[in-house]
């Protein structure tokens, strides 16, 4: 019998995941973005996380943040995306790797646009993950050694405001 571990991120449990037509777009359009402890997660025990990364990330611009009215981009890790754009795991309406997704994939939920609550959460779950890959950039962390690698060697994905604009016009 398969045993399902409870995830939880900054206090908030993972949900029981959905595959309706919103959140298979952001599949289609905007493959979630990484946070440091995913790559703990993911990346398997004894592989090469450079080379793993290589075929299952892209090294993003990041997103666009403010703070004290000052704006700049943290930037992130994202799943790596097919020719269309989607995401290299999402086949046939589902998530392949829907137990390990990433960060920016596993808390997404849908139902924020219809519940101030919800948003509210998605909001501040959302400041806490770009809060960590921040965090992350100020020291000689994996995120920002695999980010830079995967720049130098060729693996960017395109901003994230471009992604979702051919998003939001499909």
């Amino acid at each position: 019998m398969k045993q399902t571990v409870t995830r939880i991120e900054f206090g908030v449990e993972r949900g029981e995941g959905c595959s309706c037509r919103t959140c298979r777009r952001n599949c289609m359009y905007l493959p979630g973005f990484l946070i440091p402890a995913d790559l703990e997660r993911m990346i398997p025990e004894g592989e090469d996380p450079l080379k793993w990364a290589e075929v299952n990330l892209e090294a993003s611009p990041g997103a666009i943040v403010k703070k004290d009215g000052e704006t700049f981009r943290i930037p992130t890790l994202v799943m790596a995306s097919k020719e269309d754009g989607s995401c290299i795991y999402f086949e046939k309406r589902k998530c392949l790797i829907w137990e390990t997704s990433p960060f920016g994939c596993a808390f997404f939920d849908c139902r924020s646009k219809d519940d101030p609550e919800q948003d509210r959460i998605q909001h501040q779950l959302s400041q806490h993950g770009l809060k960590a890959v921040f965090d992350a950039w100020r020291t000689d962390s994996l995120y920002k050694r695999v980010w830079c690698h995967l720049m130098e060697s060729g693996h960017e994905s395109e901003p994230p405001e471009d992604k979702r604009a051919r998003m939001l016009e499909s």
